[in-house]
């Protein structure tokens, strides 16, 4: 019979081993400031099979608690029946600690099978909050690129390709290249009045010490007209964090030349996924930003999140 128990940070690294980084003991602990307590859970019987790491945010235990998404990490293949009981432990834990509980799984693409038994387990011990569309490409698909893209984001593509540009990947360990691609991104997020989530401290502070990460600018006539950050999240899988364009010089593409270029470079880099994120905020969809992610190549996948 399984039970659950509480670890410290380095009782919890020594016995699971991360799958995405967001479920990572050093991302977990550099964030520890944002949660008013963090809960180190393993759930076993002789074998220690199912780790989850919450964050005390808000009245909510919430996994993750500052981060795209969180869930469980297993070691090794389980059961639907184990982790079903898994689930039911952690609700009883909840319960003991007078909180509700959330949690958001990483999108389907990430482990389509075993994401898919979570999905299965949870929705039938918690309740689904809402289901975010996450869009992704799959970079096998890039040779073909220009089969798999719409008739105008294939004029765009054109036009862009034709221009000035040149894109530069920055130095992800210097201060200062970090900070160029970022002011990009925040003149980008300041014009379309879209939630910039981590201050450059923040960035930098992660990239330095705990997620591998590139840096992008795409150069125009000497001005630096659109950027993006990039996070490796994951084995053959790298995430877009953030990436976007200046207004003056939107006619000129930009957008479509640096999303061609990334997935090129990422193809030959060996991945297997760009993940370029969700276009829906708790459940409710961008449609300007599903349209041009779908006009460029995207494909779709599911993200949930379930409380109770």
């Amino acid at each position: 019979m399984m039970q659950i128990q509480r670890l410290s940070p380095d009782e919890y690294r020594q016995l699971y081993t991360h799958q995405h980084v967001f479920n990572s003991v050093d991302f977990t602990e550099l964030n520890r400031i944002k949660a008013k307590e963090l809960h180190y859970l393993s759930i076993h019987d002789k074998k220690h099979r199912f780790g989850i790491i919450l964050g005390e945010r808000n009245g909510l235990l919430r996994s993750p608690f500052s981060a795209p998404f969180g869930g469980f990490t297993t070691n090794g293949k389980q059961t639907i029946k184990l982790m079903e009981e898994a689930v039911e432990l952690l609700l009883a834990y909840a319960e003991k600690q007078s909180m509700q509980l959330a949690i958001t799984l990483q999108p389907l693409i990430y482990d389509e099978t075993q994401l898919s038994k979570w999905v299965s387990v949870l929705s039938r011990k918690m309740y689904v909050s809402y289901v975010d569309l996450n869009y992704y490409v799959d970079l096998s698909h890039i040779d073909n690129y220009e089969k798999i893209i719409d008739r105008s984001a294939k004029k765009n593509l054109h036009n862009a390709l034709k221009s000035s540009f040149n894109l530069i990947k920055l130095a992800s360990n210097e201060y200062k290249e970090v900070t160029r691609a970022y002011e990009v991104i925040r003149h980008n997020r300041k014009e379309h009045d879209y939630p910039l989530r981590m201050t450059l401290e923040q960035v930098w502070q992660t990239v330095k010490n705990v997620i591998k990460s590139d840096f992008f600018v795409l150069e125009h006539k000497g001005r630096d007209v659109a950027a993006a950050q990039v996070f490796h999240v994951a084995e053959g899988i790298a995430q877009v964090v953030y990436w976007g364009d200046l207004r003056e010089f939107s006619a000129l593409r930009p957008m479509n030349f640096l999303s061609y270029s990334l997935f090129q470079y990422y193809r030959k880099e060996g991945l297997r996924i760009l993940d370029i994120g969700p276009s829906t905020e708790e459940g409710l969809p961008n449609y300007g930003l599903c349209e041009f992610k779908e006009n460029i190549g995207c494909s779709v996948t599911l993200k949930y999140s379930f409380t109770k």
